[in-house]
């Protein structure tokens, strides 16, 4: 690292000795060391207490869940109010994330199963989200990790009760290396006849009463394998920047209203989630206003677990956050 370089790095990336391996293999056991004294203080069946998972544990719930171990707390839990087919919980796979001072938020859920495909639309549409990060392929090592929950891009539509989904783009990113397809999504909600919207341009087409088109985008990344990392920092940071960019875009067209977070996803909604969210946060609060050496990664994946369960789920994933932070801050300044 040049001498140049130095006064921009804040004081936990700039101190080599702060990223030797043993020292973020403490930190990492320190943060899973505290997530396990909160499952064994018996908080999860009070309602009353911030790491309450009642409602996403009960009998109800329990078969929209992918793994029985990765599920949302009541208190920041997405709640659905749309009509489904054969489904009458308000309950879906999905947690509100937000990073200190709000200054970046998400919706971090599972991987939809094929009984949630409606369910995962719907949460799209009410939350006002334009923007999809799918940070899984659908199979992994022969096992699948994620449902395919839109059309094929020649093929039909999805319907559901109130919504129907077509495809109108699917490309590879210009850059091979980026392993990224980007997917345009019409979600159309239908009017009180039942009847579906006719196809208009932009994010959003107000076509009477209560009847709306919306245009969604799905950044697909296939170059992160389940509990590893990606190849290089560069290509998480590039998948930051795009989805960054897509949100700016579509709240430039749609001024009347703010539009809703993100909406990000694996497998599970923790691990390469909970990586991609920390790498965001960290950056968007950088440079620290009085920095007195706090390791603001350290403090970031403490604070979404505290949202979400094992959010960075591997000491690679923690040691991946530090290196894409840091590569940004001195490579790609």
């Amino acid at each position: 690292m040049s001498e140049e370089h130095l006064p921009n790095i804040p004081i936990f990336l700039s101190d080599a000795q702060n990223l030797d391996q043993e020292t973020l293999s403490n930190k990492f056991y320190k943060i899973c060391q505290a997530e396990m004294e909160r499952s064994r203080s018996n908080h999860y069946n009070d309602l009353s207490s911030p790491f309450s998972t009642k409602t996403a544990m009960s009998k109800t719930s329990m078969k929209f869940n992918r793994y029985s171990d990765i599920i949302p707390f009541d208190c920041n839990r997405i709640k659905l109010h749309s009509k489904r087919s054969g489904n009458n919980t308000d309950y879906i796979n999905a947690s509100f994330i937000e990073a200190p001072q709000k200054l970046r938020k998400y919706i971090a859920t599972q991987g939809p199963l094929e009984n949630t495909f409606e369910d995962f639309w719907c949460m799209v549409w009410e939350q006002r989200s334009y923007v999809i990060v799918m940070l899984t392929k659908e199979h992994e090592k022969g096992t699948l990790k994620c449902s395919k929950y839109w059309p094929d891009l020649h093929g039909n539509p999805m319907i559901f009760q109130e919504l129907g989904l077509k495809i109108e783009m699917e490309s590879e990113e210009l850059e091979p290396s980026s392993s990224s397809l980007i997917r345009t999504f019409r979600l159309e909600k239908f009017n009180s006849q039942g009847n579906s919207i006719s196809a208009s341009q932009g994010g959003v087409s107000q076509l009477g009463d209560n009847i709306e088109i919306r245009r969604v985008t799905q950044l697909h990344f296939v170059g992160w394998p389940d509990h590893g990392v990606p190849d290089s920092p560069e290509i998480i940071l590039n998948l930051i920047k795009k989805t960054n960019e897509f949100q700016l875009k579509y709240q430039n067209e749609i001024l009347n209203e703010e539009i809703g977070p993100p909406v990000i996803h694996c497998s599970a909604g923790c691990g390469r989630t909970g990586t991609f969210c920390t790498i965001d946060s960290c950056l968007v609060m950088l440079p620290l206003p009085n920095d007195d050496g706090t390791d603001l990664i350290e403090y970031l994946v403490n604070y979404f677990r505290e949202q979400r369960r094992t959010m960075v789920q591997t000491l690679g994933q923690f040691q991946y956050c530090y290196l894409a932070v840091l590569s940004k801050l001195v490579i790609n300044k």
